[in-house]
């Protein structure tokens, strides 16, 4: 697969809720970067970590409208969405959208680094008003 074709997999396996296939597509090494500068290492750590992100976001979509490849990066740009849960329940006003951009790095067919770009202001509005309902 391209570094292209491999970076369009892992958002694949984001938006199909895949856990398994976006461990097998991360390098054992894996580095996530998130949007707060915030660094996780390492495949199995990121494979709990992207199981729990999409327990609290079960609805978490990437919309991917460009992207661009230059040896081994690829650059995605598009919108994140989704509806944080309340309770056990998706409520309206706990849905956000807001415009990203990824940095990914391919190696040997998997994914070394995926790096967010995005102001997650939205979000951590929502986290604070649900930690004080």
């Amino acid at each position: 697969m391209t570094p292209t074709e491999v970076a369009i997999a892992f958002v694949d396996a984001i938006n199909s809720k895949d856990v398994e296939r976006l461990a097998d597509l991360m390098t054992v090494d894996h580095k996530f970067i998130d949007g707060d500068g915030s660094e996780r290492y390492g495949k199995d750590q990121m494979k709990v970590g992207w199981k729990e992100h999409l327990e609290l976001i079960p609805d978490l979509t990437l919309s991917i409208s460009e992207h661009f490849e230059k040896n081994s990066t690829v650059v995605l740009l598009g919108w994140s969405s989704g509806t944080i849960i309340q309770n056990g329940e998706l409520k309206q006003e706990n849905f956000w959208r807001v415009p990203c951009t990824w940095r990914v790095l391919v190696k040997s067919e998997k994914v070394a680094v995926w790096q967010l770009y995005a102001n997650q202001c939205a979000l951590h509005e929502i986290y604070d008003r649900i930690r004080t309902v």
